[in-house]
């Protein structure tokens, strides 16, 4: 961006009665989260796992059609507690923070990682959901959403200890069968 265009936008912003973030994947990969990236992360993140599925990355990692519901939440809660429980507010995000100030604003993403809630913006839209969240998986549109951070929190402790069983497994609370992960993928 030129000096000029910067300070342009800067007068934009001034004048603006709102700000409207919109943000996709490119913020999430300059947090260090790249759901495409096969790296040494992905193998610290997901550990076994990566060999035992052959996973390549998270975007993988996340759709992939695991024979047992204990393997997909184990790489749920390990996903979650790296990149969502353990969460520090990047320079980007405090930049984007620093430029709405006290201006009224609404944040659209297509972001999983609910990295704009744990920064404390809350006038927000996940449009593909977040993944702290999880729908029934028979019936998403009757039994609603389910808050997942401490139930994965959970999972991923007892999974670290080598006590992960069936019975830790989330659970719809009006039918008992075991929620998805809330996301557009």
């Amino acid at each position: 961006m030129t000096n000029k265009a910067a300070k342009i936008a800067k007068q934009w912003l001034d004048d603006a009665d709102a700000i409207l973030v919109t943000a996709s994947n490119g913020l999430s990969i300059s947090e260090g989260l790249n759901l495409f990236a096969n790296d040494k992360k992905l193998k610290e993140v997901l550990g076994d796992l990566v060999d035992k599925y052959h996973l390549p990355n998270l975007l993988t990692a996340f759709a992939f059609k695991y024979p047992n519901q204990l393997d997909y939440w184990q790489m749920a809660a390990r996903v979650v507690e790296y990149y969502g429980n353990n969460y520090e507010i990047s320079n980007y995000m405090q930049d984007i923070k620093k430029i709405i100030g006290n201006k009224s604003y609404f944040v659209w993403t297509s972001n999983i990682d609910h990295h704009f809630a744990l920064a404390g913006l809350t006038n927000l839209f996940e449009i593909e959901g977040n993944w702290f969240e999880g729908v029934c998986s028979n019936h998403p549109a009757e039994h609603g959403a389910h808050y997942l951070a401490s139930k994965l929190h959970e999972i991923y402790e007892k999974d670290q200890a080598g006590t992960l069983t069936e019975a830790d497994i989330p659970k719809c609370d009006e039918c008992w069968c075991s929620p998805c992960l809330k996301h557009g993928w």
